[in-house]
């Protein structure tokens, strides 16, 4: 990608690739067209978009990357591991994280880059006190520089949260303006993006420890899976997502969690089956196509077993 815009993003002088921007505040999409990608970069007021071969060259960021899945899958190499995030999921990584990306066709991505500096300035005068924003503190200290974790976000619940979008899409209209007042929309509109993905009603957050064990790192693997499928998901498809035998992968939970993985998967369905029924005014079919169940009767079924009330019952008792 020598002749694009992007080449000058390339810092110098460095071990490996490592992407800066420059600015504070950057924006950029990623959007798989057949064998091309069509990037776009928003900052300083500006938007460059072009087509070219899709960068797979691994490298670090000089700023905090948010990465958070739009449309479609795209694998995640992050460091000497490999992930899947679909649409509704992303990760946060600190400047010390090698990475790249393979996006699927039809996959669409953006990335948020902010620059240290701009978060010690935040952090100054309003700032959180989730994993997010400790995660973000914790990086922003000279003595952990060395820290190899990531957060990794997927969203509670099987629909991807219409708030947050248009915070995202707020965020990025102030970018792309040459406004007055501008800087000052930009800052407030990433403490509230910051502050919607600790909204333990949207996502889920994990802090991911790159220098687990080999075991610690499967049983988090496996958790992950079931979690991110909201429990619909079989042992022969962790199986074949993680290259290790299932029965291998049973033991494993089991030694940590002390639930097997149908245990563990009818926990999470049922959580979240709860969490709809609780925060949502989704129709009881609805929920049950949403959780991947094959009839409302067999959730009917599968709910009022593990519960003790029928959804409806649940429902009428708990609603927020």
């Amino acid at each position: 990608m020598s002749n694009d815009p992007f080449s000058k993003l390339h810092a110098a002088n460095t071990e490996v690739p490592q992407i800066t921007t420059y600015s504070p505040i950057a924006i950029f999409y990623k959007q798989k067209i057949s064998e091309k990608v069509l990037y776009t970069k928003v900052q300083d007021g500006e938007i460059v978009a072009f087509e070219d071969e899709e960068y797979q060259a691994l490298h670090k960021n000089q700023n905090f990357e948010l990465m958070y899945v739009l449309n479609g899958e795209l694998t995640n190499f992050i460091e000497d591991k490999e992930y899947l995030f679909r649409a509704g999921e992303g990760c946060l990584l600190n400047t010390q994280i090698l990475h790249r990306e393979i996006l699927s066709d039809g996959c669409s991505v953006v990335f948020l880059n902010l620059s240290p500096a701009l978060l010690q300035e935040l952090f100054m005068n309003d700032c959180g006190e989730g994993p997010i924003f400790q995660f973000l503190r914790q990086n922003l200290q000279s003595d952990s520089q060395w820290k190899r974790s990531y957060i990794e976000l997927t969203p509670c619940l099987p629909q991807q949260s219409a708030g947050f979008h248009i915070i995202l899409d707020s965020l990025q209209l102030e970018v792309a303006t040459a406004k007055i007042g501008r800087t000052y929309f930009q800052r407030g509109l990433i403490l509230r993006l910051l502050d919607a993905l600790e909204n333990t009603n949207l996502f889920s957050l994990q802090q991911i420890d790159l220098d687990l064990s080999k075991e610690a790192y499967l049983v988090n693997r496996v958790t992950h899976l079931i979690e991110s499928r909201f429990g619909n998901i079989s042992r022969k498809e962790i199986e074949a997502a993680l290259h290790y035998n299932a029965e291998y992968l049973n033991r494993l939970l089991k030694r940590q969690t002390k639930m097997t993985i149908a245990g563990y998967a009818q926990m999470v369905r049922t959580q979240k089956a709860q969490q709809l029924l609780n925060t949502t005014d989704l129709t009881i079919q609805l929920i049950a196509e949403r959780l991947g169940f094959s009839s409302e009767a067999y959730f009917y079924h599968y709910f009022k077993k593990q519960t003790g009330l029928s959804p409806n019952q649940y429902r009428q008792r708990f609603k927020l």
